[in-house]
């Protein structure tokens, strides 16, 4: 039999895996995106704060359920299949967004996007570790999560337009948006393989080896010796950590950063300063980008410092956003400051976290128990946005920052006792396959 696995793992960098970088890429900001409109979308129509709340979580209602559907569906029937299932959400919820004429079709076409975004993010994740080389995928992994930041870039420009045009106006950019970049991904999606880790995992080896030559071709890839040239690590056998240890860092992590980054970039804004909303979209997403670049570093750097570092500085920093308080609401600049340095260790948090909790699991599981950690950290901010809103500012920023602790509790303790993925490490090694 044709072992395919460690040729593609052992490969240099490709065509292919440059269409499939674009292809995630372009995924992760339009999921990024369309995440963010819901709180744009408050300023769409005058509704009750009820209402206000609502759109606020559903966001978060709709990703979890797409997560949820697309993690058993990847691993049943393939990585790639289950993106045209996506992308045809996209072209509806798209085409529904520009029509929506009422605050009912917004929430239905937001909830339809917002699904696809779940699938996407969730099948995205876990893919890219199967089709990257041992070399670059942490590198590749990291500045994917960048995508994900410049999108709050595009969106404070939206929420510009938003506030300074017509709602017609801004509703229909949104939806045009949408469907532009969906164009863009179908057709770069067309030229990436299916994640040959799993067509073999799956049994379906014959498969695997026409992906392998499809993709890669007999010329880049010597079946035998594996890449020409590449530098190959000899697999050292390492104590992996049980499945539940795994699974509960995982989500413990996921959750603090939904939350916490959730609660300052999305509700802050909305409950207590509405007229800042597009410039804090802005700051993150900038500050975001920026924080994002040390993902280049990530096939040399331990995933276990930089989750644990990330943790304890997002910690720090809001320990004196709450210290501070009377302080930077008088003197916004101060509040600047502080945002930017938080998103900043909130992206290096981020990139790490979620490169973690996509390659711990063995191929045939890796989609559904991704699910697991995203739906339960995602899930747990729902009902936490309408108990927040109910809070005074200071109790809301003392919230948030016991959201972090539990994160840096959880980092630390994946310092102590997980297994490093970092530091071009095998996806097999990660997975407790190798």
């Amino acid at each position: 039999m044709m072992d395919t696995l460690k040729p593609v793992e052992e490969s240099k960098w490709t065509k292919s895996h440059t269409y499939s970088f674009i292809a995630f890429a372009i995924g992760l900001l339009l999921e990024g995106y369309i995440f963010g409109l819901a709180p744009v979308a408050t300023s769409w129509y005058i509704e009750p704060n009820v209402l206000r709340n609502l759109l606020l979580a559903w966001p978060y209602l709709w990703l979890i359920i797409g997560i949820a559907f697309a993690g058993p569906i990847s691993d049943k029937y393939g990585r790639k299949r289950t993106f045209i299932y996506s992308m045809t959400m996209y072209g509806i919820g798209g085409v529904l967004l520009a029509f929506s004429i009422n605050y009912m079709l917004i929430l239905i076409s937001l909830a339809i996007l917002l699904f696809a975004a779940g699938a996407e993010m969730n099948v995205i994740m876990i893919m890219a570790h199967e089709i990257f080389p041992r070399r670059s995928r942490s590198k590749s992994m990291m500045m994917l999560t960048d995508f994900i930041s410049l999108a709050g870039v595009i969106l404070a420009a939206v929420g510009f337009i938003s506030i300074s045009t017509t709602v017609i106006f801004g509703r229909v950019l949104a939806g045009i948006t949408v469907i532009l970049t969906l164009i863009a991904l179908v057709y770069v999606r067309w030229h990436m393989p299916e994640s040959i880790r799993w067509l073999e995992k799956i049994g379906n080896e014959k498969k695997a080896q026409e992906e392998t030559q499809k993709y890669f071709g007999s010329s880049k890839i010597d079946y035998d010796g594996g890449a020409p040239g590449a530098v190959t690590t000899p697999i050292i056998k390492t104590k992996n950590p049980p499945i539940w240890f795994k699974e509960t860092v995982a989500t413990l992590v996921a959750f603090a950063n939904t939350v916490g980054f959730g609660l300052m970039t999305y509700a802050l804004a909305p409950i207590y300063f509405p007229s800042l909303l597009p410039y804090i979209f802005l700051i993150a997403g900038v500050a975001g980008v920026a924080g994002g670049f040390l993902g280049l570093t990530g096939d040399r750097l331990s995933r276990k410092w930089l989750l644990s570092g990330g943790y304890v500085g997002v910690l720090i920093i809001t320990v004196i956003i709450v210290a501070t308080l009377n302080i930077w609401s008088t003197y916004l600049l101060l509040f600047w400051i502080l945002l930017i340095a938080l998103n900043i260790l909130t992206q290096i948090a981020y990139m790490t976290e979620d490169t973690l909790k996509g390659e711990l699991w063995p191929t045939k599981k890796r989609g559904t128990l991704t699910a697991v950690a995203r739906v339960i950290s995602i899930g747990a901010y729902i009902p936490i946005i309408f108990y927040v809103a109910t809070l005074t500012i200071s109790q809301f920023l003392i919230f948030n920052m016991l959201v972090w602790a539990i994160g840096a509790v959880a980092a630390v303790a994946w310092h102590i006792w997980g297994v490093e993925t970092g530091k071009g490490v095998s996806i097999g090694v990660a997975s407790g396959e190798a």
